[in-house]
């Protein structure tokens, strides 16, 4: 067990050296002694407006000159002028600088809020360069926990249960941890998008969730001692995918598993496209292969599921259009962007709407008008030739004909689902305090939630 702690405390050591590697610490600290992370907030800017809610300065990061000092609420202009930093129209020699709060006793520190283009952070704000291109890059420097704060702050309301925070706490933090360096050729180690996560620094943050937040300091998904790869999503669709349908790498605890997402508002998703909208969209994406003729796509069924185009929940590993002059085959999340669609777990059927009719309606005042009622009967669904393969849908070319779309779940499905994790925390009988690692257990198998720092 001591080598166990040694080893661990070794490990922390030397991840706290790789991110110092480079950069100048931030001197605000939580009391978890997290490490320092760099987020991206924006590249290729012009212009960056810049302030604080308390006194704050401008460092030169190379050899840590202060190139101002400026009081609570004064507004910054930092551009460039001939390949020069100018601060308010006066140029300034550096080629980094970092925005921060300056110590006082009129307010606490970690309570100094940079402002950038109208957003606060907490920690300080790096500026420099955009490497490769034209203008800068802006990049918070902040502890990871502060980072967790951020992301959770976004995403979440303080009506979710204690539970579920706590879980998603431990999620966020891991999937940094294992991230770091990330897009460390762009200067940073996670964008602020949902490449990464999303993250728009300090925003609703309250303090039920940063008393959750505080409550499981370090602590970390491990599996054999190695900070697992976190991923998380909105909303499974009733069943979690294996990594490797979606990331092609397999995780031996990412495997799919039942999920108890159904009360999500983004269970269940539905949408239509004529044919031809779907045939404008493939070719205008490159794909030609004549007039659309049909689709083949296994038939969605309960998972787990064993079929070659589909993972295990469901999702769509790859989907064949069929035209008169070819075919083109499209992965799950090739036609999930090209559609604009939650989710790849989703079925697809051919048919025509059924029509509706015009009624003629008298009110209590004797007023007549006419309404117009659908007629309460499914689709009209067209039927496919006697020699097809399973799984063909053909385009018939009949009148109206419609492409429904009936999908479930939001997001890629893999590991932790945020209402899954609502739902659990909810109907738990007499959960403790520590129940949330029961609920990260379920999503991640045979995974250690251990203090990494």
């Amino acid at each position: 067990m001591n080598g166990l702690r040694w080893g661990r405390k070794l490990s922390c050591l030397l991840l706290a050296m790789i991110l110092l590697a480079g950069m100048t610490v931030v001197s605000a600290a939580t009391p978890s002694n997290s490490p320092i992370i760099r987020i991206g907030l924006m590249t290729k800017q012009f212009g960056i407006l810049a302030s604080c809610n308390g006194g704050y300065q401008i460092v030169n990061v190379d050899d840590g000159k202060v190139l101002g000092e400026y009081p609570a609420g004064t507004k910054m202009r930092i551009g460039l002028r001939e390949g020069k930093f100018v601060i308010n129209n006066t140029v300034v020699a550096s080629d980094r600088m970092r925005i921060e709060p300056q110590k006082t006793k009129s307010i606490e520190r970690e309570d100094r809020l940079v402002e950038v283009n109208n957003r606060r952070y907490r920690g300080a704000v790096e500026i420099f360069r955009t490497q490769g291109a034209a203008g800068m890059t802006a990049v918070n420097v902040l502890t990871v926990d502060e980072y967790v704060y951020g992301v959770l702050g976004l995403t979440l309301t303080p009506e979710w249960p204690e539970q579920a925070v706590k879980a998603q706490a431990v999620v966020v933090r891991t999937f940094a941890l294992h991230n770091i360096g990330k897009h460390r050729n762009e200067g940073f180690d996670l964008c602020d998008t949902g490449d990464c996560l999303v993250y728009e620094g300090q925003t609703q943050e309250n303090p039920k969730i940063l008393k959750a937040i505080e409550e499981t300091w370090g602590m970390t998904l491990l599996y054999q001692n190695y900070v697992a790869a976190a991923y998380l999503h909105m909303s499974s669709g009733g069943y979690t995918e294996n990594s490797e349908t979606v990331f092609s790498r397999t995780y031996p605890y990412l495997r799919g598993v039942p999920d108890v997402d159904q009360t999500s508002p983004y269970f269940r998703w539905q949408k239509r496209i004529s044919p031809q909208e779907l045939e404008s969209l493939l070719k205008g994406a490159g794909y030609n292969f004549g007039a659309l003729t049909a689709i083949e796509l296994s038939r969605r069924t309960a998972p787990p599921v064993n079929a070659p185009d589909r993972g295990v929940s469901g999702r769509i590993k790859m989907i064949t259009f069929i035209g008169k002059d070819g075919i083109a085959a499209l992965t799950g999340e090739q036609i999930q962007k090209l559609l604009s669609l939650p989710s790849t777990l989703f079925d697809i059927n051919v048919a025509v709407p059924m029509p509706s009719i015009d009624s003629n309606i008298t009110d209590s005042y004797g007023d007549r008008d006419t309404k117009q009622i659908q007629i309460n009967l499914p689709p009209a669904s067209t039927s496919g030739l006697l020699t097809d393969r399973p799984g063909i849908r053909r385009i018939t070319g009949q009148q109206n004909e419609m492409i429904f779309i009936e999908g479930f779940g939001w997001g890629h499905g893999v590991g932790f689902s945020q209402w899954g994790a609502k739902t659990m925390a909810e109907k738990a009988i007499n959960p403790g305090p520590d129940y949330y690692m029961s609920i990260l257990k379920h999503y991640y198998q045979g995974v250690r939630i251990d203090k990494w720092y």
